[in-house]
């Protein structure tokens, strides 16, 4: 990966790796597995405990003799919040991964196949949309704020030789193509839905389909493609609309650059169109810019700015922007601090004839604390100035301890 600050918060979407490397394939698993190799790289040469270098040793030798890599993230979160405090909310989330390299051939190119599977469930009375809407607020608290299980992608990945084309076929996200060097992952990141993922994001969470990856140059990639409008949860490999339409598609670009006095950097914007399907009447397009830019070896700064036309989203669109400290107190460079900042504009076609505010604005501040390379300590706070479903309320806070481990 690129630095240490970045494997608590995986580059999603780049294209390039620093080094002049081979291009980087985008894709959320992706994203987990280069993270997961650097924690093994990291533990071989500078072993926290005999257990972990065995467990990093042996990972590594079934990739090198079979092709075969794994990973999971696995995490536990409550969150509470006030005024109020009568609605807690706890979440048990974990992502499985597996990528196989089955083809390997110097005119054909290399074939490999892709499982990553997310499971987000919660242990408690209530959930966390139950714990936002006890306190009128109209932005979710997580990305997965009710219990979510689907195939977040199942697929065939083949490079063509010299590694700057990629075509994939099967399940994948749009949210793949959709992500932030800092603000991408609730696992390991900020917590709220604004900094983990695209705010006022519409599309589904998987559906089968295609998409191609072009790197025409170094630090510059495209892509475009396709799926099944019908599947919007992903729960399912559903092959029985496949063929019959509609379909909804994106469009992607991004440039990394790597100044050499500043770090890593990217610029992306998305572009994607949603048909309107029985279970979402609402056909709706939207757009999506991240920024995300390394200062020196442990600072770095995002800005994620994302709309929606037409949407069903409760978030019509949505600004966040931050900065993120890694090894704040000289510890270890898997310790990291951030700090945002969002504004939610409500979407009110959703509020027919109901006084709400037109959006919100949240601050978050979290603190990755970690023990080993294998576990992190995460206190979180969420702070909404205006909620907006609640004209006359004041400020609303949410407190969370996330745990997360990496298998």
């Amino acid at each position: 990966m690129l630095l240490p600050v970045l494997q608590l918060a995986p580059v999603a979407g780049s294209a390039q790796s620093s080094g002049g490397s081979p291009p980087a394939l985008i894709g959320l698993i992706h994203d987990q597995q280069r993270a997961a190799r650097h924690r093994e790289r990291a533990e071989l040469e500078r072993p926290f405990s005999r257990m972990t270098q065995d467990y990093a040793r042996m990972k590594k030798t079934v990739e090198d003799d079979t092709g075969l890599s794994f990973a999971m993230d696995a995490s536990a979160t409550t969150q509470m919040g006030v005024p109020g405090g009568a609605v807690n909310a706890i979440q048990a989330m974990f992502t499985p991964n597996v990528n196989w390299k089955a083809i390997r051939h110097p005119a054909w190119g290399t074939g490999s196949v892709q499982f990553d599977y997310l499971a987000a469930q919660y242990w408690s009375a209530a959930n966390a949309a139950e714990l936002a809407a006890d306190l009128r607020l109209n932005s979710p608290l997580n990305a997965y704020p009710a219990n979510s299980q689907f195939f977040r992608q199942v697929s065939y990945t083949h490079e063509l030789p010299g590694e700057s084309i990629a075509i994939t076929l099967g399940q994948y996200p749009f949210a793949s193509f959709d992500g932030s060097f800092y603000a991408n992952d609730q696992q390991k990141s900020f917590l709220s839905n604004s900094m983990s993922q695209n705010g006022s994001q519409n599309y589904s969470k998987a559906s089968l389909g295609a998409y191609a990856q072009l790197t025409p140059l170094q630090g510059v990639t495209l892509a475009s493609g396709f799926h099944d409008a019908n599947n919007l949860t992903g729960s399912s490999i559903d092959f029985n609309t496949v063929g019959r339409g509609p379909y909804s598609w994106f469009v992607y670009g991004a440039w990394s650059p790597s100044p050499p006095s500043v770090g890593k950097g990217q610029y992306a914007l998305l572009y994607y169109n949603l048909a309107g399907v029985p279970a979402q009447p609402r056909a709706s397009d939207g757009l999506s810019f991240s920024a995300s830019q390394a200062i020196g070896s442990a600072w770095g700064l995002f800005l994620r700015a994302n709309t929606a036309w037409n949407s069903s989203f409760a978030v019509r669109s949505s600004i966040a922007a931050g900065t993120v400290v890694s090894d704040p107190l000289g510890r270890g460079t898997n310790d990291q601090v951030g700090l945002g900042i969002a504004w939610n504009q409500t979407n009110t076609s959703l509020y027919p004839g109901t006084a709400v505010r037109p959006s919100e604005t949240m601050l978050e501040l979290y603190w990755n604390w970690a023990i080993g390379r294998q576990l992190l300590v995460t206190p979180d706070v969420q702070l909404f100035l205006q909620p907006a479903l609640s004209p006359a309320a004041g400020v609303a806070a949410v407190f969370s301890l996330r745990v997360t481990t990496f298998f």
